[in-house]
């Protein structure tokens, strides 16, 4: 071990064999430069974000993008590519997270170089380019570089590479520097199928000068002999068998470490020492106040505990940095989040500076922003999604539960989950560390306990599971799943729409897909003010008849959109050339054919394989989802504009109903001033007339730019993508998104819109639902007449001063009606109506504060000499709703006539008195059956005062109303008149009637 205090010195000591200082740059720039002369296309990096890739969390090779191509479902974008792509490894196969800041050079973000060959030069051509760059441009001696080469592989039937052998001594390459390895070092494979080849790394001598046989370093996992550069020479294919076969045309595809290249450029033997990281260390250091870093000793070790700190934080910001850039979102990946928090208590616990990441990022932008434009570009919302995790890390924090943070403290894993949010989180893991498994494998039975009982989500239990070091028995776990779905209600329905897949899917996997360009063949007719399908003549390729009585017919072609984007899939008609009509209900893609399920007008009629028919789109249906699927494009766009802030888009929902969208919009608040100004702007975009353009790309043009608004999370495909745009300049706001749904062609044709409803569902996400065309007018109209209803009762209440409690509870039905009820309002008018009620109530209240105990009495009084031959009163006091409290006892004593049954609600709470005279009392009719029969519509508790007699009064205790509760009043006053004439001794009086008026 060399002493620390000669560290210093040492690491700034140039090695003879390489050029003097290179920058970061200059070494990026020599890489790209060079293949470009020898007619590379340059090709941009892809965002860390795979984008048609379902297989990876993140992207964490060079190779990611070009993956389609190796798997020939994609042209390349040339026969020869250059570039530097921006990678991640924090799981998975790649796994360099825990690694990170113990060592010189694993890092969790990093730059892969990369030069490809697609078809066009093999092995030879690689090799020479490959060490004409590093003798050359670089200026590496070529004595401190060890090669390496496949050694072949027996049981894949594979020989060693020998041709890569006689190229590297073709290269002046000495035997004892040209080393053979095996499948586990020099076999390269995509996955567990598809395209694979052998491969050949170069290797760098750090101290070549020093005793001992250097060769035996080589892929030894010491920091004193690195890997650098590694090429992949793609000439097989590994089928489905295991067996190994030729591929017809053989790619190149190569990558070298670029912060390992820096630091060798830079005579460093840490990559922790290059400029890529000690400009964040001063930053660091300067911010925090802490001592400075150290560096990496030239043995590869430097476990001090500050130094790994500060290696761990400059690492983990430029992970951060790269990932929120490139649109990744920390509540959609727990690994990202993992590593914002390991980031934050860094910052915290050992720089004491908790908002440290705040001033360490924008120098990680400085660095790099220049070679990744978005970097610069996106710094403002990095630092705004940056702030909005530390708010919730630090709530999370401060919040816990003595039973949370004990368990935290067990795990310090567990900060990454957002325990606290998730109900039934501790008792759940209690169960998990009580328990012993066997074969360390957590049973399906209490994974679906975890899930079923305590609520936990399915990546909750995962990320438990790993912090547990479990396995999990996912199949077990499935088939729990599947019985209980058996055993619900719902069973039947169940099994049979599982059976219908499993039918469905059978039938169709021999079909040739169907050609469902129809779909978007449409126009506007202005008169109907609707979209009309073109209709088509197809042929039908395959029937099924379902257990439900329906049938599921495919075509060749068809017109109709099935359910897919978040928009709801059409409805119509397939028409038969005999005459008969089959009714579509439901549209599906299963396999790439379209099938329509529905049901035949005429049972009679048969349905033929290879019958032409004709396909019939419904146009009221489709028109409703065309408008509101762009007003939610709309609606996203008109967010984004309006404040500046990071948006995402969480999901949506296009029915014919309306629309639902979910945006999360941090560090802003969505109030009704911000509704207001939303729907505005959607409006004034609407009376614009701008045209909606669709052009068709692929995945690489559309990461080649930054303005297309993606879904975070969703997998696009590499081709046939529809972009669809809308720019309004004079409002300054474009809706540029890719999207496979139908859509206006003018924003004229959408005619009108209106949010109907707001919900924050949580910390930074707010849930829209919207309505469009004639719904939006309709809602605008019915807004309108509630609002001159309020206005006459408002009236009403000046002139008639007497009718307070009806014009209370006439209030009161109306606010019930906006809050309970499904009619569909404009959310602004919505909020503006429901604030007048509520001050006309409150006006009602205070002016009939000093009357109300008088109210009972005359209400009850004046029914009482309006009805004098009727033998039982049942009365709801109308005059209750303005009260906080109601004696029902006055009431019924002043009925001693005769039954009466008194009904009162109060603040949301409805209870009820009834008393019945001694001498009417029969085996029967008495008070307590007279008030069961009333109480059980509203499952209300019959009570018996205190020391009082059953049959003479009998109370129901108060009880919480539904929204239905004027319906709920009438079914029970109707069933308690009933009963009473049924069962009171005068039941021949027919003028007996409920008093509600």
């Amino acid at each position: 071990m060399i002493l620390k205090a000669n560290f210093n010195k040492l690491r700034q000591v140039t090695t003879r064999g390489v050029h003097s200082f290179q920058s970061s740059n200059e070494v990026r720039r020599k890489f790209l430069d060079y293949f470009k002369q020898h007619d590379h296309k340059f090709v941009r990096s892809s965002p860390v974000v795979p984008f048609s890739d379902p297989t990876v969390a993140f992207v964490n090779a060079g190779m990611n993008q070009f993956k389609s191509v190796f798997l020939g479902k994609t042209q390349p974008p040339a026969k020869r590519v250059v570039n530097s792509q921006k990678c991640v490894r924090v799981g998975g196969k790649h796994n360099d997270l825990s690694i990170v800041g113990q060592d010189s050079y694993h890092h969790t973000f990093f730059e892969m170089l990369g030069n490809w060959s697609f078809g066009d030069y093999f092995k030879k051509d690689a090799c020479s380019m490959a060490i004409e760059l590093l003798k050359g441009p670089y200026g590496i001696d070529p004595s401190r570089l060890y090669v390496t080469y496949f050694e072949g592989d027996k049981v894949l039937g594979l020989e060693a590479d020998k041709e890569t052998l006689e190229i590297w001594r073709s290269l002046g390459f000495p035997n004892e520097r040209i080393l053979p390895f095996g499948s586990g070092d020099n076999f390269w494979e995509m996955g567990s199928t598809g395209p694979c080849g052998p491969c050949t790394e170069i290797h760098f001598d750090h101290f070549p000068k020093a005793n001992g046989n250097r060769a035996a370093l080589v892929n030894a996992g010491t920091p004193f002999l690195t890997e650098i550069w590694n090429l992949v020479f793609i000439q097989y294919n590994r089928n489905e068998d295991g067996s190994i076969s030729q591929l017809p045309d053989k790619h190149v595809d190569t990558g070298m470490g670029f912060e390992r290249l820096s630091a060798i450029l830079q005579n460093k033997t840490s990559n922790y020492d290059s400029d890529l990281f000690i400009p964040i260390f001063d930053g660091i250091s300067r911010v925090s106040g802490a001592p400075g870093y150290e560096g990496v000793f030239p043995d590869g070790n430097n476990k001090c505990e500050l130094d790994v700190a500060y290696r761990i934080l400059a690492d983990h910001s430029r992970m951060i940095t790269a990932c929120l850039a490139d649109g990744m979102l920390p509540d959609q990946n727990q690994k990202l989040r993992r590593v914002m928090r390991k980031a934050l208590s860094l910052s915290e616990q050992t720089f004491k500076q908790p908002t440290l990441l705040d001033n360490v990022i924008p120098i990680v932008v400085d660095i790099l922003g220049p070679t990744y434009p978005e970097m610069s570009l996106k710094l403002p919302n990095i630092l705004e999604m940056l702030k909005n995790e530390e708010e919730i890390f630090k709530s999370l924090r401060s919040s816990s539960s003595s039973a949370c943070k004990e368990l935290i403290q067990q795990y310090p894993a567990l900060q990454d989950l957002d325990i606290m949010e998730i109900s039934g989180f501790v008792p759940a893991f209690r169960e998990l560390q009580t328990q012993s498994f066997p074969n360390n494998t957590i049973p399906g039975k209490i994974l679906f306990k975890l899930n079923d009982t305590f609520g936990l989500q399915d990546e909750t239990i995962t990320n438990i599971a790993e912090i547990l070091n479990l396995q999990m028995n996912k199949k077990e776990w499935q088939e729990e799943i599947k019985k209980a779905k058996l055993k619900s209600t719902g069973s039947l329905d169940v099994q049979k729409k599982n059976n219908f897949d499993e039918r469905v899917s059978s039938l169709t996997k021999s079909l040739r897909p169907t050609d469902n360009e129809g779909k978007y063949q449409y126009h506007f007719e202005k008169s109907s003010k609707s979209f009309e399908v073109e209709n088509l003549t197809a042929k039908i390729t395959a029937c099924l008849s379902n257990e439900d009585g329906t049938v599921s017919i495919v075509t060749d072609k068809s017109n109709f959109y099935y359910t897919s984007g978040g928009q709801n899939g059409d409805q119509g008609f397939i028409e038969f050339s005999s005459g008969g009509t089959f009714l579509v209900h439901s549209v599906e893609n299963v396999n790439n054919c379209i099938v329509h399920t529905g049901l035949l007008k005429n049972s009679s009629e048969e349905i033929k394989v290879g019958d032409k028919v004709n396909l019939k789109v419904d146009s009221f249906i489709r028109t409703r989802n065309i408008i509101h699927h762009t007003a939610t494009h709309l609606l996203n766009a008109a967010v984004k504009s309006l404040f500046n802030k990071v948006t995402y888009q969480v999901s949506s929902s296009v029915t014919p109903e309306c629309l639902k969208m979910e945006l999360g919009v941090i560090g802003q608040k969505i109030g009704k001033e911000e509704v207001k100004q939303i729907e505005q702007l959607v409006q004034k975009v609407i009376k614009t007339s701008t045209p909606m353009e669709t052009s068709i790309v692929n995945a690489n043009d559309v990461l080649g730019r930054n303005d297309v608004t993606l879904v975070p999370g969703e997998i696009y495909p590499e081709t046939g993508l529809r972009l669809l745009t809308m720019t309004t300049e004079n409002l300054k706001l474009t809706s540029r998104e890719l999207c496979c749904g139908t859509h206006v062609k003018n924003s004229s044709e959408i005619g009108e819109f209106c949010i109907t409803n707001l919900k924050q569902t949580n910390r930074a996400r707010f849930l829209f639902t919207a309505v469009a065309g004639d719904l939006a007018m309709e809602a605008r109209k019915k807004a309108k007449l509630i609002s001159q209803r309020v206005d006459r009762l408002e009236k009403q209440l000046k002139t008639q001063s007497d009718t307070h409690y009806v014009i209370d509870e006439e209030l009161q039905k109306i606010r019930n009606q906006i809050l309970h009820s499904d009619i569909v309002l404009p959310y602004l008018k919505k909020i503006e109506i429901l604030d007048r009620v509520n001050i006309i109530l409150k006006k009602i209240k205070e002016a009939s504060r000093t009357t109300l105990k008088e109210f009972v009495e005359h209400e009850i009084t004046s029914v009482l000499q309006e009805k004098p031959s009727d033998s039982f009163i049942i009365h709801y006091l109308r005059s209750s709703a303005l009260m906080e409290e109601v004696p029902l006892q006055k009431a019924t004593k002043i009925c001693t006539d005769r039954p009466i049954l008194v009904i009162s609600m109060t603040d949301g709470y409805v209870k009820a008195r009834c008393t019945v005279p001694k001498d009417q009392i029969n085996e029967h009719f008495t008070a307590h059956k007279w008030m069961q029969e009333f109480a059980v519509t509203f499952k209300g508790q019959v009570t018996i005062p205190k020391g009082q007699d059953s049959n003479e009064v009998c109370n129901m205790k108060s009880k919480k109303v539904q929204s239905t509760f004027y319906e709920q009043l009438e079914v029970a006053m109707n069933k308690s008149k009933d009963y009473a004439n049924k069962h009171h001794k005068s039941n021949n009086d027919e003028n007996d009637e409920l008093v509600m008026s």
